[in-house]
């Protein structure tokens, strides 16, 4: 069994839990915990471990930000542990979710295979989930991915997002193959123009100044993707793999392994042919 360090620390009314595994892969993602109701599940590689650490209080209702398995692969062994939980996920994964059983080694070596949740429940941009004192509002925030939800609340004149996956690094110039530049520099911008925003994402440390950080990061995915349609018209060719060792020199070794799906290749496809429904291709690498 993994070893898995397990932080919790409080953020306004939420609790942060930081799931880390330290021997093999090492990986690190963070669910939140709002009164009864708990956003994302982690992976399955996690499972146990969130389990033991909700054990004493646990959740009676789960929303996931999207359909990945770092996200909502863990959903029905909590479900096993403390019962028939409701697992609400964006409409537009609902039938990804219900037939998800297996991803590339790459990613189960580091999220663990997810099980598929056979009655998850859709919902929309403008659902709202109250829990702990705080009403939860589904935005809609593709880029990252089709479909892709954040969750807003205001509590005590501040402004809190549960932001997923649309903001995982400041440097987000490797791509997952599922994204749309263009899309992720609009839901970055819309976050971005709530004053005082918080953010929590899954990865990466929770963001005091979330504003800042997201114009930051779509002011660069802008400027790139300006880069990108430039080395195209000079090129003549809209290849990704072509215009990404043009702009970035070849793709590192995490790239390879993931078979194009985390790469800069999918970085250009993504502002050249954007991601706007599933499932999608993976660009090739040569």
């Amino acid at each position: 069994m993994d070893a898995i360090e397990v932080t919790r620390t409080r953020h306004g009314p939420f609790e942060r839990i930081v799931l880390a595994a330290t021997e093999g892969r090492k990986s690190q993602l963070a669910v939140y915990r709002v009164g009864d109701l708990l956003v994302d599940t982690g992976g399955t590689r996690v499972s146990a471990a969130l389990v033991a650490a909700l054990r004493d209080d646990p959740p009676r209702r789960i929303v996931c930000t999207h359909q990945h398995e770092d996200h909502a692969g863990g959903a029905m062994a909590l479900r096993r542990a403390f019962g028939e939980l409701p697992v609400h996920a964006p409409a537009a994964h609902v039938e990804l979710l219900r037939g998800f059983d297996r991803v590339p080694d790459y990613r189960a070596t580091a999220w663990g295979h997810p099980e598929p949740i056979p009655d998850a429940r859709g919902y929309h941009a403008g659902a709202r989930f109250p829990a702990g004192g705080a009403v939860l509002e589904a935005v809609e925030t593709p880029g990252h991915t089709p479909g892709h939800m954040a969750l807003l609340a205001t509590v005590g004149g501040e402004t809190w997002a549960l932001t997923g996956d649309l903001y995982v690094t400041d440097r987000p110039l490797t791509a997952w193959y599922e994204s749309a530049a263009d899309d992720m520099v609009r839901s970055l911008r819309l976050l971005a123009a709530r004053p005082g925003l918080r953010a929590l994402p899954t990865h990466g440390a929770a963001l005091e100044d979330g504003g800042a950080a997201f114009a930051a990061v779509a002011d660069l995915v802008e400027r790139e993707a300006d880069r990108v349609r430039a080395a195209a018209d000079r090129l003549g060719t809209v290849e990704p793999s072509v215009l990404a060792r043009a702009l970035y020199g070849p793709e590192g070794p995490f790239a390879e392994r993931s078979g194009g799906e985390f790469s800069t290749a999918a970085f250009v496809r993504s502002v050249l042919a954007p991601v706007r429904s599933l499932p999608a291709a993976v660009p090739a690498l040569a």
